[in-house]
């Protein structure tokens, strides 16, 4: 906290002779020191309608002021506002002047890595510091990770192959960190006068000579079945049109495909291997000639782990004698592969691969979507991997419409996309959903022409059904049009099992939802929370009565079990929609804690019981750092073996008059937030059940708890030693 600005004092001359002060001729002569007050223009710096001749007026203080969240004057009836986003403008009724307070939750982007960003009352919101995740070790390579919100210290590895440097024991064992062929990871390979596998010795018993490294030794295949080839040891000696990115380096082998005489027939070939982190295959007609590639796939993630590739090459063969297509399997890194090869009757490739080609489905008849090969050619707000094949229907009346694809061959998870009569535009999509479970259901879908655009994360072949069913009318809160009254502060069950996917705001796409009236008679701060079930994943999101798309979209957080929270401060009097989700239509709780809007209060101290911090019986929105803090409070979750006291901490006192629900919500906080609950009545109190919680990723912490009445306190810690600025909301509402 800065230090509070130092002010002149004048006091009058004859208040100085009263007390017997005045001075005498020699004291009171002119100064040879030059003056604070005289600028360099050579004037007072005062304003231009005082004289320099006026004696100096005690009211005129030429110091700043010592509270800079102070404006203008106000009064009941004059609105404050500084034209500042990020500021709570209230008027002090106190001294009749604005007060501007920085909010700094209001600037966070919700991202990690480039630090806590803040308010500055002049200039709005400012980048935080980017998160600092040095740990000093030369042997590390330290990185910020978005995904996790955490810091990773990997071990140096400069070649990527897994095994890191001989000079940073105890990890390392890499005698060459500059060839990824080279490890103590690696076998030894016979004949290349290289220690691949970092042992000391050179070629020795028991080496590894490569195997199908190029055409002149390719693994034959003659029959369909299961194989194992291998990369390991071999190089890159084959282009293709569906090459692999290193690090490490791709390497290839090579594989002949023998075609027996006779009838043209497809060849399927599915290339798997859980240890590599790409894998592609291609089929070609001849060694060597990059021109005479039939076909190729991959890379695709497995559902099993690691990678697959897929390809189906069509109608291939000799009436008069076996023919061999060479296979080009490159890895990366060099890894185990398994094969698996079927020769098929020959059937041309789907011509459904647009909207203007698509086949009618019948209702209760499966069709099969065979997605190797396919194009994207479709948007679609739910991601897929492979292209789409398109199906079409028509409703002659309304009609409930329930769409199921599953995976035949386990490969790949569907995507499905219902789309309107346009159906080639983004903005003709009804509907999708991504998910092993395959499965859009529409009510009440309007007599038309409609299509179902398939795909999936990997290639796979579908087994897609259509079902129709009589329209039934869509429940009260299935639209933000007409959604039914939440009371503010009270849970609510939210039953999505007969829901749709009817509001795009952007936050969970592909999602069934619901949608209530929130009606703020003031300006409030507003605070979201859903519990949903395991395993599913919801959203919970906070929007204008249109809820037309994501421009209308005030706040949202979408992610798996722990409570979702998504938080609004300031939000102007008036009529909004709260909007629940879930990808497995399953049902949550949903509360909407409302609370006339509060300035942040700023936490500079609270390092122990000596100047704890009491907070308001209504709780409040406040705002601090454990970075200079110190370490006095254990907690019964914080990580095992940590030095006595943990991280640095800050101690916050709450006194309850009556049983009451307290919300606790630690969402923004720039490091890994631990939140203990204690009762006292003597500080710092002892821990209450469940009263203590880790804060990992982007929830941080949050407890909601029901408290008898008492003396409670909030001890803001951190998990593992970690440190840093932290947002606590309170939210205290009858149980």
């Amino acid at each position: 906290m800065a230090a509070p600005r130092e002010r002149l004092l004048f006091v009058p001359i004859g208040l100085l002779a009263a007390a017997g002060l005045a001075c005498g001729v020699a004291a009171c002569g002119p100064s040879t020191a030059p003056s604070p007050f005289v600028n360099d223009a050579g004037d007072l710096g005062l304003d231009s309608g005082i004289s320099e001749d006026a004696a100096p007026d005690a009211s005129l203080d030429a110091a700043p002021d010592a509270d800079a969240d102070l404006g203008g004057p106000c009064d009941d009836a004059t609105p404050c506002d500084d034209g500042n986003a990020c500021t709570t403008d209230t008027c002090d009724l106190t001294l009749l002047r604005c007060r501007f307070t920085p909010d700094d939750s209001v600037c966070q982007n919700g991202a990690y890595c480039d630090g806590v960003e803040r308010c500055d009352a002049k200039l709005g919101c400012r980048p935080g510091t980017p998160v600092a995740c040095s740990d000093d070790d030369t042997c590390s390579l330290d990185s910020c990770v978005e995904a996790t919100q955490s810091c990773a210290h990997a071990p140096r590895d400069a070649d990527g192959d897994g095994d890191p440097d001989v000079h940073c024991p105890p990890a390392g064992h890499d005698c060459d960190d500059a060839d990824p062929s080279v490890s103590s990871l690696a076998p030894e390979l016979c004949g290349n006068g290289k220690d691949d596998n970092c042992n000391g010795s050179i070629d020795e018993v028991g080496c590894v000579a490569a195997a199908h490294d190029t055409c002149l030794d390719p693994l034959v295949i003659a029959a369909p079945g299961s194989y194992a080839l291998s990369t390991v040891g071999c190089k890159l000696d084959y282009g293709s049109p569906c090459a692999l990115a290193g690090p490490p380096p791709p390497v290839d082998a090579v594989a002949a495909i023998v075609v027996p005489k006779g009838p043209p027939v497809d060849v399927s070939i599915t290339a798997r291997s859980p240890q590599v982190s790409g894998i592609s295959a291609t089929l070609a007609t001849e060694c060597g000639n990059p021109n005479s590639v039939l076909t190729c796939g991959g890379p695709f993630p497995s559902l099993q782990g690691g990678q697959l590739a897929k390809l189906r090459a069509r109608a291939v063969g000799d009436a008069a004698m076996d023919v061999a297509l060479p296979l080009f399997v490159a890895t990366t890194p060099a890894a185990p592969i398994t094969l698996e090869v079927a020769f098929l009757p020959p059937e041309p490739p789907p011509t459904n691969e647009t909207c203007g080609a698509a086949i009618p489905i019948q209702p209760k008849i499966p069709v099969i979507a065979d997605l190797v090969g396919t194009t994207k050619d479709l948007a679609s707000v739910c991601a897929s991997g492979t292209g789409e094949l398109v199906y079409s229907f028509t409703l002659g009346a309304p009609a409930n419409v329930d769409v199921f694809a599953t995976s035949i061959d386990g490969d790949g998870t569907p995507t499905l996309s219902l789309r309107g009569s346009g159906c080639a535009l983004p903005a003709d999509e009804i509907t999708c959903e991504n998910g092993p479970l395959g499965h859009i259901f529409r009510q009440s879908l309007p007599a038309g022409i409609y299509y179902v655009a398939t795909s999936a994360s990997a290639p796979t072949t579908l087994s897609v059904t259509l079902e129709l069913s009589a329209a039934s009318p869509l429940a009260d809160d299935e639209t933000c049009a007409g959604a039914p009254l939440i009371a503010a502060n009270h849970t609510k069950l939210v039953d999505l099992s007969t829901h749709q996917d009817d509001i795009s705001l952007g936050c969970l796409p592909g999602a069934v939802d619901a949608a209530y009236t929130l009606d703020l008679a003031a300006k409030s701060d507003v605070l979201l929370v859903q519990q949903i079930a395991a395993g599913d994943v919801g959203a919970i999101e906070l929007a204008l009565p249109a809820c037309g798309g994501p421009a209308d979209l005030l706040a949202c957080s979408a992610g798996a079990p722990y409570p979702l929270r998504a938080a609004k401060h300031g939000v102007a009097a008036g009529s909004y929609r709260v909007v629940a989700e879930s990808l497995s239509a399953q049902a949550s709780n949903v509360t909407a804690f409302v609370r006339d809007a509060v300035a942040p209060t700023l936490v500079p101290f609270a390092d122990a019981c000596a100047d704890v911090v009491d907070l308001p019986k209504s709780g409040g929105f406040f705002q601090g750092t454990t970075a200079n803090a110190s370490a006095n409070f254990n907690a019964g979750c914080d990580l095992g073996g940590v030095p006595q006291g943990g991280a640095p901490d800050q101690l916050l006192r709450l006194v309850l008059d009556a049983k009451q629900r307290v919300v606790l919500d630690m969402s923004g906080s720039g490091y890994t937030t631990l939140l203990d609950v204690r009762k006292g009545p003597m500080c710092p109190g002892v821990e209450v059940p469940l009263g203590c919680t880790v804060g990992y990723g982007v929830g941080r912490s949050f407890l909601d708890l029901t408290l008898e009445a008492g003396t409670y306190y909030l001890q803001i810690d951190g998990f593992a030693l970690d440190a840093g600025p932290w947002f606590l909301d309170v939210r205290v509402v009858d149980p």
